[in-house]
């Protein structure tokens, strides 16, 4: 059943099993939210000497080793944070999802134990990683009160993305699919995902490689799930390729192209990178469609390896980094709004909330699973060569 939902004064959206509640904009500052953690004596208080015991064994692992999808500055400042707090230090490799899979996959086969945590998008972590069993269960290592209450969250309930508790969604972040380069391209010329096939845009459109997860994934999915249907979608995608767009993995180089007037438009923009430009005052902006877009974390999903290196340190991080001082941290990184009540919205940029009349799905977990079937169909469709 679709779950379409239009932003207004004070907007709804069920995601991942909560509500996410937005005011737009132009509507004045949230008030902020009253969290209250539950009483130590309500959690019998076994959770402080527990927690005390794995603040000193992470201090003498020394280290906790993230892969992560969000940027090296994003990063940066969630590990400043955290060495300073607990004087643990943070490492980390960035790579998409596919690549941080391969690269634990080749690992776990010769029998290392490296990762400790993982930060990525929830396509990847359940549609790639949690099949071949990478994963652990993230829920079990959860301990600190003001995380485990479900009324510091939205909906009053925590976004975990699965029933096995692998993963949660740290983000409630707005996708639009379509931007445009604002000297080349009017407003009133995308008004509709069906405008990108007019004869008048072949050859100058950037898209994101649809057969990885990734947006190009989650949009395709949307239209097949949410808005025209599977057969439908297929016939769109068709007549997609025949614009014969320029496919990259290179999601900051997307943007780079439309900004600099090499192409015209760019098709599922990750949005922390169209962030980066529009703050720049670089001539792009994205382009209000009738179909809609998605709710979700992005890349801001949060899970653990089946079997870690510094198994006190990945746990200390998670908790900490899903508190109200590490969630703050990462959602002010990253700019997006995030998924608990308290979270900040000092330096998210207005853009990052709907609008009124903007209509938006919220993603769910048969969306993610579908994502593999989806990427299949965009490589056959698009001609895509599946990397090694």
């Amino acid at each position: 059943m679709k779950r379409l939902l239009n932003s207004v004064v004070a907007l709804s959206i069920v995601l991942f099993g909560f509500t996410i509640s937005y005011r737009p904009a132009d509507a004045g500052a949230a008030p902020k939210a009253s969290v209250k953690a539950p009483t130590e004596k309500a959690q019998g208080g076994a959770w402080k000497a527990e927690w005390d015991k794995d603040v000193e064994a992470a201090k003498k692992e020394g280290k906790v080793l993230i892969y992560s999808t969000p940027s090296g500055d994003v990063i940066r400042a969630v590990a400043s944070a955290f060495e300073k707090k607990y004087g643990i230090k943070v490492e980390w490799v960035n790579g998409r999802g596919e690549e941080l899979t391969q690269r634990m996959q080749t690992e776990k086969n010769a029998g290392i134990r490296a990762v400790d945590v993982i930060m990525s998008g929830s396509t990847t972590t359940l549609t790639v990683m949690k099949p071949r069993g990478l994963l652990g269960k993230l829920g079990s290592l959860l301990v600190l009160p003001e995380v485990i209450d479900s009324q510091a969250w939205l909906n009053n309930s925590m976004p975990f993305v699965d029933k096995d508790r692998t993963t949660i969604a740290m983000l409630a972040t707005p996708q639009r699919y379509v931007l445009r380069n604002t000297n080349l391209v009017q407003p009133n010329e995308i008004v509709s995902y069906k405008d990108l096939l007019k004869p008048k845009w072949k050859g100058r459109i950037a898209m994101n490689d649809p057969s990885v997860a990734g947006t190009a994934n989650t949009f395709f999915v949307m239209l097949s799930l949410e808005v025209w249907g599977k057969e439908e979608t297929k016939e769109f995608m068709r007549q997609l390729a025949k614009q014969e767009p320029a496919i990259t993995r290179d999601r900051r180089l997307q943007v780079e192209w439309v900004a600099r007037g090499k192409y015209d438009l760019s098709v599922a923009t990750n949005l922390e990178n169209a962030i980066e430009f529009l703050n720049l005052a670089a001539p792009v902006a994205f382009s209000k469609v009738q179909e809609g877009g998605m709710i979700g974390a992005g890349a801001g999903a949060l899970a653990v390896p089946d079997t870690v290196a510094h198994p006190h340190a990945s746990k200390v991080f998670v908790n900490w980094l899903l508190s109200k001082e590490g969630h703050s941290t990462f959602v002010k990184a990253y700019s997006s709004p995030g998924a608990r009540k308290d979270a900040p919205r000092e330096g998210v940029p207005p853009q990052m909330f709907p609008e009124p009349d903007e209509k938006f799905y919220g993603d769910t977990e048969e969306s993610v699973l579908f994502g593999s079937e989806m990427m299949k169909t965009a490589r056959e469709i698009f001609a895509i060569q599946q990397k090694k």
